[in-house]
């Protein structure tokens, strides 16, 4: 083989492989345009494109033009208004500094570009292709700048190989625009496709009404604002409430003193301040701003700016996700308002009832305590209940407010100790805010063994017993865990324990794993444990079926989950073990326990896996399906 000798590349060979990076595919050169567009102070933007942008790419901006001399120096690579010096990069502030974007597409495709100041008579024309100018020429033009790309990767026919379908395309070129338009909310966007226009945003004042205009008011509606400063750091944007999910992480969008990015950090911050809210592989929507000093942050690391480096990388993303979660924990903690009754004085302040109140509604508050039944509630379903008797040979039994009253002053049942602190009730309540409850509304029954009815102001909540109590469980379980130590419960006699021959090195080895999570075992021969003791929480429980269904269900993850957050995981799955099941017929001190045990939660609206721990019914719904 014969030696090659080195040689610099032709210009013109050099920006093609320049624009390789910078213009993957028709939206990143909608991008790199659109950027300028902004960084030019446009005030309206308008793109049309055509085949997906790959026939042509229009876009037009009112910004600030360019003079002749400074439309031809931009089509060549690295001429820049925004950088002057290597110091300048620690300042940056605009999107485009690096001077190739102008230059990239027009090596690759025809471009027109036509550009005028405000204070010019008329504006410049550019025509060009393949990178070489071939014509320049006055032209009509309001004050702005147009360009026109024609025929992409005309040139580059390996290039043009991977495009993707119209559709598909098209979708990219959506998506790139609205990543700008949500950190450009005083900006009009139009956007058009064959003829077709897709989106028009007018500008607004906040991100939620761009929000609401992108992806429609059902989304926005349930989208959350946030906004924090720590010293010279700001986090601000929405974020989707926990009920909401998506299948893929389409709709988060993350941004970097306004820039957009795809950032490995942030995005798992954004995932770890949903984990317990959210089933596996679902994800929220978020629009999440982080603003900070250019010097903290390095945008110089890819050609196409999507790619950041921090300074701080640790303290982002323990900021964004205390954030985050403090939001989160806000929302879960609240109940539905239409479904929510007024939460009732203290009893420091609670005047003395007249007589008035008793008579106005009939005489329900006088009424003099009877005793409170233990019996089970009667089920609606036709499974069986307790004694195996069917639910549909039993009456049904309505529970009244006076009812429910009652059977909250009863000990409480489940195993559940009593919380000694109210600190968050006594908070939202010394705050001015009204405390939401569960236990505040009328238990109507339980449906099915398995779910319990509340009726409220106007709509019906079922909760899923099992879900609820598996949310209080894991929650006293990890805080526990994080004030020293999952308390134990000693057994009055140990118990052996035999092992899976298969499993019993391993089991041996997650001990310690089993001692975190509240099990007092010791090793009793070579395929055998000691139980002495199980997680308080439980108690009193079946412990030995406890431990087995935990040993199960980690030999089914190899026993040793890995990385961060490893520990909740198994919190996760020794909460559900441990948590009421379906099929478990509850009496009303049960019912009147679990509720209060779930007022006192945080996150209460799902379980650790992301499951709902209430559905609501709405009254016109119910009016609706009678047609009321």
């Amino acid at each position: 083989m014969a030696l090659r000798t080195i040689h610099i590349l032709p210009e013109q060979v050099a920006s093609q492989i320049a624009a390789g990076e910078v213009v993957e595919r028709p939206a990143s050169a909608i991008k790199e345009l659109v950027e300028n567009s902004l960084d030019a102070g446009a005030h309206s933007i308008a793109v049309e494109i055509e085949q997906g942008g790959a026939a042509l790419i229009v876009v037009a901006d009112d910004g600030c033009g360019m003079s002749r001399e400074d439309a031809l120096l931009s089509l060549r690579r690295h001429a820049t208004s925004k950088v002057r010096e290597v110091a300048d990069l620690t300042a940056i502030r605009t999107f485009g500094f690096r001077g190739e974007a102008l230059a990239s597409v027009a090596s690759i495709a025809e471009l027109r570009m036509q550009t005028r100041r405000p204070n010019d008579d008329c504006g410049i024309e550019l025509l060009v292709s393949g990178g070489d100018v071939e014509q320049t020429r006055e032209c009509p033009l309001a004050p702005g700048s147009r360009i026109e790309v024609r025929k992409l990767f005309f040139n580059t026919p390996a290039r043009l190989k991977f495009m993707k379908t119209v559709p598909t395309e098209q979708a990219a070129a959506a998506e790139v625009l609205q990543r700008l338009a949500l950190a450009n909310r005083r900006v009009t966007f139009r956007f058009a496709a064959d003829g077709r226009v897709i989106f028009e945003l007018p500008r607004v004042a906040s991100l939620l009404e761009r929000m609401r205009h992108l992806y429609g008011a059902k989304l926005a509606e349930r989208m959350l604002p946030f906004d924090h400063r720590s010293g010279s750091i700001e986090v601000h944007g929405l974020t989707s409430m926990s009920q909401e999910s998506l299948a893929a992480p389409r709709l988060i969008f993350t941004y970097v003193n306004n820039r957009p990015v795809r950032d490995r950090m942030l995005m798992r911050a954004i995932a770890r301040a949903y984990e317990t809210l959210l089933p596996r592989g679902r994800h929220p929507a978020a629009a999440l701003f982080v603003d900070l000093p250019p010097e903290e942050v390095d945008v110089n690391v890819h050609p196409m700016k999507t790619e950041v480096r921090f300074r701080r990388g640790g303290q982002i993303f323990e900021l964004v996700y205390s954030v985050l979660r403090e939001r989160l924990k806000d929302q879960t903690n609240a109940m539905p308002n239409a479904l929510v009754r007024v939460s009732d004085p203290s009893p420091a302040e609670a005047p003395p009832p007249s007589s008035s109140s008793m008579s106005n509604n009939g005489g329900q508050d006088g009424i003099a305590p009877q005793p409170v039944s233990s019996s089970p509630l009667p089920s609606f379903g036709t499974g069986k209940g307790k004694g195996g008797s069917t639910a549909s040979e039993r009456p049904l039994r309505l529970i009244t407010d006076a009812t429910v009253t009652r059977a909250a002053q009863v000990p409480l049942g489940l195993g559940f100790a009593r919380a000694n602190d109210d600190s968050r009730d006594s908070n939202a309540a010394s705050a001015g805010r009204p405390v939401p409850r569960y236990s505040s509304l009328r238990v109507v029954g339980q449906l099915f063994a398995g779910y319990i009815a509340l009726e409220g102001d106007d709509g019906l909540i079922l909760i899923d017993q099992h879900a609820a109590h598996e949310r209080v469980t894991f929650e006293r379980l990890r805080g526990e865990l994080r004030a020293g130590g999952i308390r134990v419960q000693p057994m009055l006699a140990p118990v052996p324990f035999e092992l899976n021959p298969g499993r019993a090195a391993q089991t041996m080895a997650a001990l310690p794993e089993l001692r975190a999570m509240g099990f007092e075992v010791e090793p009793f021969g070579a395929a055998a444990l000691l139980l002495k003791g199980a997680p308080a929480v439980f108690a009193p429980c079946d412990s030995r079926r406890l431990l087995s269904d935990m040993l199960d269900s980690m030999g089914e993850n190899g026993f040793r989950l890995q990385g961060e957050g490893a520990m909740e995981e198994w919190l996760k799955t020794l909460a559900c073990h441990g948590s009421l099941r379906v099929g478990r017929v509850l009496d009303m001190r049960e019912i009147s326990s679990l509720l209060e045990q779930l007022d006192r939660t945080e996150f209460k609206t799902n379980c650790p896996h992301g499951r709902p721990v209430h559905v609501e019914f709405r009254r016109t719904q119910l009016e609706r399906m009678f047609r009321r």
